[in-house]
């Protein structure tokens, strides 16, 4: 009797609207990037997108309500031996720091800025905010002062860049040689500091998933299984073949000038010594002197007899019950002439536990390249953290490019041939050869198969080739990273999944300075606005996706989605489970790379 007055359908009616533009009114309020999301509210702003559905007939989820908005994590400012979260993140706008462009003077300005008036940014507004930014002169005179002419007293020898070459110009790349140089941090830290006065230990690090929760196999199929390292052990027993890492930073450890690594989700509250980072991988291995507080590895291998290869199709076998039947086999590295034979895509049941992906890393290379001591250790660290700790989620090769283009690779006598003139005893086994004329046989159409003007072209063929890969990553040789390489990869991964394709070439033209734009939500307001102000005041008709060569109109193609969905989660617009290995690979480098 209690409810009998609800009971009636008016009444009913009534609760149920309340109750629905409560929840609205709640949602709308809630501090995420979809509330920065810019609205249009003049009837006749259209981008081109809009253009494009009205005369299509296509139809597009808003963008404020994307799913997986990015989350902004508490600062602390500067770094004391790891975060300590504040209730609320608060903003001084830089009033006299540059905020546009791959150029920022915020040193010159420090005092300028630590002075600005504080303003408080209000998230719950749906209209993206300007940040305050300099008059126009004002950053030309601050990059003119940055800039200026310099040269030593005493030049020695011949210096390249020439000094004098740079006199006048609106560019100087031996401009930072003049400025005071600044150690105190290396003198009054290390890891004596951490150890003594933080009582900071060596820990292994191991920042991957808790494969046997009862979380994990409800989301994949499968158990892990620990896979053998070069030191003819199982990893999970071998203290040897693990990175160990200080869980802290040394004090004042300073925040880094350009972009954010707490935004992607990298763990950057640890730190490592060179000889606990690549000890393991072979780095120290010749010296001779005692190390102080080096844990240094009881065993160490004879490197030039390792074989990455076995050592990676071994852990895929060891793990096939996680992966999908066509990604069960040994990878043949001899390059192909043919298309193979087409897989049919498994569409996963979202109710049962799925496949797990599998990534192929290709390591960019070529013939007559020097590899280096730090070269072979760095692809041991890759190929130890990303494939064989991971159980075979990711599969490392080298993609060597030879010179000569008429080099018949097909041949196994020629091929093996060159594998040992040009790559390291211990690689041969993970390398793919390739050479410019395998390009033009497979893509006659092109009349250009320069590698230079074609970075891409090898990787598709790679992907067509090797449909047993889901994904893959192009890698310099070059490239370096201190920490994990599979958490790094999967936060950009994860990271690439929450970005809202709605302007998203727009955002890869800017920097994030975080001095200067304040959290990164601000950062993204800030860049919204300036891309509806160009609409509106220039005509900027913003890109949605990639823009076909061949496409007369000026109009782009929106995408399916915002999101992506589980199955292509790197694949940007395209959400079909039967998108072919080429479609996958413009997408995951349209995303990341663009």
């Amino acid at each position: 009797m209690l409810f009998s007055p609800f009971t009636s359908p008016r009444r009913l009616l009534i609760i149920g609207i309340l109750i629905f533009f409560a929840a609205v009114a709640y949602l709308s309020s809630s501090p995420s990037y979809r509330g920065y999301l810019p609205k249009y509210d003049s009837s006749n702003l259209k981008s081109s997108n809009e253009i494009y559905e009205l005369s299509h007939g296509h139809t597009e989820t808003p963008a404020d309500e994307l799913t997986a908005p990015f989350e902004e994590p508490a600062k602390a400012g500067t770094h004391n031996g790891g975060y300590e979260a504040e209730e609320e993140y608060e903003y001084t706008p830089a009033t006299s720091t540059v905020a546009y462009g791959a150029a920022s003077t915020t040193s010159s300005l420090a005092q300028q800025s630590s002075t600005a008036p504080e303003e408080e940014y209000e998230p719950d507004l749906h209209k993206p905010r300007p940040l305050s930014h300099p008059p126009y002169e004002q950053v030309q005179a601050q990059i003119q002062e940055l800039i200026q002419p310099w040269r030593p007293e005493n030049p020695q020898g011949n210096h390249w860049p020439p000094y004098d070459d740079y006199i006048n110009s609106d560019y100087n790349p031996n401009r930072w040689e003049g400025f005071d140089f600044d150690n105190d941090f290396y003198v009054q830290n290390g890891i004596d500091e951490l150890k003594e006065k933080k009582g900071v230990e060596l820990e292994p690090y191991l920042p991957y998933p808790q494969y046997t929760s009862l979380e994990y196999k409800r989301g994949w199929v499968g158990d892990h299984v620990s896979c053998m390292g070069p030191r003819g052990k199982r990893l999970n027993d071998s203290a040897d073949d693990i990175v160990k890492a200080f869980s802290a930073l040394p004090y004042g450890f300073p925040d880094a000038a350009t972009g954010d690594a707490d935004v992607t989700g990298v763990d950057i509250s640890k730190c490592f010594d060179r000889y606990h980072r690549y000890g393991p991988y072979g780095y120290g291995q010749d010296d001779h002197s005692k190390i102080k507080d080096w844990q240094e590895p009881s065993s160490q291998p004879d490197w030039s007899t390792v074989g990455w290869g076995k050592l990676q199709d071994d852990c895929v076998l060891d793990n096939k019950e996680r992966w999908a039947p066509k990604a069960r086999v040994p990878v043949d590295t001899a390059p192909v002439k043919d298309m193979p034979k087409k897989f049919v895509e498994q569409v996963n049941d979202e109710s049962k536990p799925s496949f797990h992906h599998r990534t192929a890393l290709l390591i960019r290379t070529w013939e007559g390249y020097t590899y280096t001591e730090n070269d072979l250790q760095s692809i041991r660290a890759l190929i130890t953290e990303l494939s064989l700790l991971s159980g075979g989620e990711y599969q490392v090769f080298l993609f060597v490019n030879i010179k000569d283009n008429h080099a018949n690779l097909f041949d196994e006598k020629i091929r093996k041939d060159l594998l040992q003139q040009t790559v390291p005893e211990e690689l041969q086994d993970i390398s793919i050869l390739w050479n410019e004329g395998i390009m033009e046989s497979w893509y006659p159409e092109v009349t250009d198969w320069q590698v230079y003007w074609h970075q891409f072209m090898p990787l598709q063929w790679f992907m067509e080739t090797h449909p047993e890969f889901d994904y893959v990553w192009n890698w310099e040789t070059d490239a370096r990273f201190t920490g994990n390489h599979y958490q790094f990869l999967e936060a950009l991964a994860k990271f690439s999944r929450n970005a809202p394709r709605k302007y998203l070439w727009e955002r890869n033209q800017r920097f994030y300075f975080p001095d200067a734009h304040g959290n990164y939500s601000q950062w993204l307001a800030d860049t919204d606005y300036t891309i509806e102000r160009a609409m509106e005041e220039d005509g900027l008709q913003p890109v949605w996706g990639p823009e076909p060569s061949n496409r007369p109109s000026k109009l782009h193609s929106p995408p399916v989605s915002s999101n992506c969905s589980p199955v292509t989660a790197l694949s940007g617009p395209t959400s079909s489970p039967s998108v072919q290995p080429s479609q996958r690979l413009y997408s995951v480098f349209g995303n990341l790379l663009a």
